[in-house]
């Protein structure tokens, strides 16, 4: 099986989502913590897995 890494363009904006509260924002590089609760934000366009 092959796989593929993702197509990745510096200037465009991403949406990172809260994985405690749920809180969504939009970003060109990786928020950090949530401003709401201070979690962890994970990049909604990459699986999960």
């Amino acid at each position: 099986m092959k796989t593929r890494d993702p197509e990745y363009d510096a200037d465009e904006e991403y949406e990172y989502e809260c994985l405690n509260c749920g809180e969504v924002v939009s970003a060109a590089s990786y928020p950090g913590g949530c401003e709401n609760c201070g979690s962890s934000m994970r990049n909604r366009g990459m699986p999960c897995e």
